[in-house]
């Protein structure tokens, strides 16, 4: 795609309902269901959609570099539009793990279609952490509210919880469990980052905790309220659907879990913040991986211009803009996902596009442990 001049208006605001095909696959599929489609193709479709379709699409529209006028992002900000849209899809997606819980439930699946389906609806859902994502960075507290539940549907408010206080600090550095380093695939990263977040969030609110003289078996203890209305979510759906809907609810949301860990594998992959005056450099544009291809920024509300996102860190996502000179991606978010399933090829395409971007400068790249315990700062 051929880049256009910016405009005062936005010129993706039609388009980021785009974001709204991810929830409406489940229903879509239930209504197909009952249609009598063969439980076969049922099954296997959201995998097909998001490694065969998705990937395609985004690279048959290309890229978009094209970013809001300075003096139009305070209207745009201001323009509730843009929330509705986030505390809709909220909603769409509840609909969404109702209605693929109710398939493995009811459209014939065997064993293995079983499997296949938990696993194509949890990388499908797995947007709604970035909707929860973009509402939790707001300082509206109906925003916040909605961003909890969201990730309560999802058993992942521990996520909420460490983001904004453990990632946004230690970013692109050892320390942090959610920053790749430099030859890490993606199955090492996993096992590292998915404990990592889960152990820096009990910390995180443990230490908020404390400071306000309470103990962690409290009612204002923000992770036992999220995990204790995700158990009674799947509690509610085993009623409904019967127990076996409690293990497809499992498995959806740890594949969910993963999918959000291969998004922040991307994300700042072997880049390193460097040591000056016994601290971390300030975070940068050169810290994080960013990526313009269309659709793949308005399916995922703009994730991939991840580089101004670390810069401005409250900024809306329909204002967050491409930062030339900024480490780029060779595909978008669907693309990349399909590459780091394959450690090889990541290692083959990624690490030449770092050692190229740092000059071949080994002080900028992040290869692992730190031996200073005050270098996350």
């Amino acid at each position: 795609m051929t880049d256009v001049a910016a405009t005062a208006d936005d010129p993706r605001r039609a388009l980021w309902l785009i974001g709204y095909i991810a929830p409406a696959v489940a229903p879509v599929l239930g209504l197909m269901t009952l249609a009598g489609l063969s439980a076969s193709i049922i099954a296997y479709l959201p995998l097909v959609l998001l490694f065969g379709v998705a990937p395609v699409v985004d690279h048959l529209i290309g890229r978009d570099h094209r970013n809001p006028e300075t003096g139009a992002i305070a209207a745009l900000e201001a323009d509730p539009y843009y929330r509705r849209i986030l505390h809709g899809t909220v909603i769409a997606y509840a609909v969404a793990v109702i209605c693929a819980v109710w398939l493995s439930a009811h459209a014939g699946f065997s064993t293995r279609e079983w499997w296949a389906f938990a696993i194509g609806a949890g990388f499908v859902h797995s947007l709604i952490v970035l909707v929860a994502h973009e509402l939790g960075h707001s300082h509206d507290r109906s925003d916040n509210r909605t961003a909890w539940a969201a990730l309560a549907l999802m058993s992942y408010g521990h996520f909420g919880v460490e983001h904004n206080l453990t990632h946004h600090v230690k970013v692109a550095t050892p320390d942090d469990p959610a920053s790749s380093r430099f030859g890490e695939s993606i199955y090492a990263f996993a096992l590292r980052e998915m404990p990592g977040v889960f152990r820096g969030a009990i910390r995180v609110e443990g230490d908020r905790l404390r400071r306000r003289g309470l103990g962690w078996w409290n009612a204002s203890n923000e992770l036992l309220r999220s995990w204790a209305t995700s158990l009674a979510f799947a509690a509610l759906l085993g009623a409904a659907f019967g127990w076996g809907a409690v293990l497809f609810y499992a498995v959806h949301c740890l594949t969910l879990w993963f999918s959000i860990t291969m998004a922040n594998y991307t994300a700042h992959y072997g880049l390193l913040r460097r040591m000056a005056n016994g601290r971390r450099e300030p975070c940068r544009a050169a810290h994080s991986w960013s990526s313009s291809f269309l659709f793949s920024n308005l399916l995922f509300l703009n994730l991939q211009r991840h580089a101004d996102h670390h810069l401005n860190a409250q900024r809306p996502f329909q204002t967050l803009s491409h930062i030339e000179g900024s480490p780029q991606l060779p595909a978008g978010i669907p693309g990349l996902f399909c590459m780091m399933l394959i450690p090889p090829l990541w290692f083959r395409v990624m690490n030449r596009r770092l050692l190229d971007y740092v000059d071949g400068d080994e002080s900028r790249i992040n290869f692992g442990p730190v031996s200073d315990p005050g270098a996350d700062r």
